[in-house]
């Protein structure tokens, strides 16, 4: 795809990858996509939500124009070439028979028109078109570019927040004390058929021998996936023992692998509970609209260093010196990013000339 990273890159990255999962790694572990400094104008164009298989556009244009693209990236540190089937998050839920309503930059589903919980029925429905065309563009994919090119699994979502969207936030929110064995009920349900989706795609994409990722920048040598539950940053930590607790243990028991998204200062509240999942491998901190970047936030880091988990941040470069300085750099994954999470390659150039000296 892209003839700047060779095979030797491949296996370099994957070694580092690999040693940074064991604890075994020797240097600090940063990454870096960078896009030539006359391309950034495409950045736009290519990195819309909405820029998926639809009667508008084929699965072979996506990969033919997302291909031209990456022509103009260039990868350093941990970064390597990735191709994300960009859906949209939670997206179980169209599988599960939501609308999915596609927008220039963001998407939305519509609740399923059933007024009581108990009519909520999740069943695998392999005709579902939203499921068909996921697939389709993943096989594509992973035909295509083999091992050249890592080819990620779509963003499945998490257990409440699929149900928020099959449900809206509302209901279910209400739902969660007036029907609470229904809840759970239709969440080991949703946890089932996560399971079976990933398992899915994971070997569409030929996991087994190329290994996986996701929407996020971190790559596993087996079934890796960035867990998340958005929706409870509305509930307290104790609906969220109940309810999101055993999905994410029993996805940590069926994955490698398992990073947990922690998006989001209303989410703290719930950190407590996480760092005593014995099978969850680390945690990704993102602050939130209007906080203060990762690197502010050093009790946090501490925490989650101190409780044995692994930790992925996005950062800018001073960001990442002042975590080291601080907290040191074992186990820490640095995102090196700029406004578009993506960095300008003479920047990226002399962010590692300054780090090599």
């Amino acid at each position: 795809m892209n003839k700047r990273f060779s095979e030797k890159d491949t296996l370099h990255v994957k070694q580092n990858w690999t040693e940074w999962w064991a604890g075994t790694i020797d240097h600090p572990f940063y990454g870096m996509e960078a896009i030539d400094d006359g391309a950034i104008h495409l950045l736009e164009e290519y990195s819309q939500v909405t820029y998926v298989e639809s009667d508008d556009i084929s699965a072979e244009k996506i990969l033919d124009d997302m291909e031209q693209f990456a022509e103009n990236i260039q990868w350093f540190g941990g970064a390597f070439p990735k191709f994300w089937p960009n859906y949209g998050p939670g997206l179980i839920a169209a599988f599960l028979g939501s609308n999915l309503n596609i927008q220039r930059d963001t998407v939305w589903f519509d609740p399923l028109p059933l007024e009581e919980l108990t009519e909520i029925l999740p069943e695998f429905d392999p005709g579902n078109i939203w499921w068909q065309r996921v697939q389709k563009l993943t096989s594509l994919a992973a035909n295509r570019w083999e091992e050249k090119v890592m080819v990620a699994v779509t963003d499945i979502g998490g257990n409440l927040d699929i149900l928020a969207h099959l449900r809206g936030n509302e209901r279910l929110l209400l739902d969660l004390t007036d029907s609470p064995e229904e809840v759970i009920r239709l969440t080991e349900e949703i946890t089932h058929l996560w399971i079976q989706y990933y398992d899915r795609l994971f070997n569409l994409a030929n996991g087994k021998v190329f290994g996986s990722s996701n929407w996020s920048p971190l790559w596993a040598p087996g079934k890796l996936y960035m867990l998340q539950s958005d929706f409870s940053y509305m509930i307290s930590p104790r609906m969220f023992k109940r309810f999101v607790m055993p999905d994410l243990t029993a996805c940590c028991d069926f994955l490698e692998y398992p990073f947990y998204h922690l998006d989001g200062v209303g989410q703290l509240n719930h950190l407590p509970q996480l760092l005593e999942m014995p099978k969850l491998r680390g945690i990704q901190w993102i602050p939130g609209a209007g906080q203060p970047n990762p690197e502010e936030w050093l009790d946090v880091l501490k925490k989650i260093r101190e409780a044995g988990k692994l930790c992925q941040v996005y950062v800018s470069r001073e960001g990442m010196q002042k975590i080291i300085s601080k907290l040191g750099w074992e186990g820490f994954y640095f995102s090196i990013w700029e406004e578009n999470l993506i960095i300008s390659a003479n920047l990226a150039k002399e962010f590692e000339a300054d780090f090599r000296k």
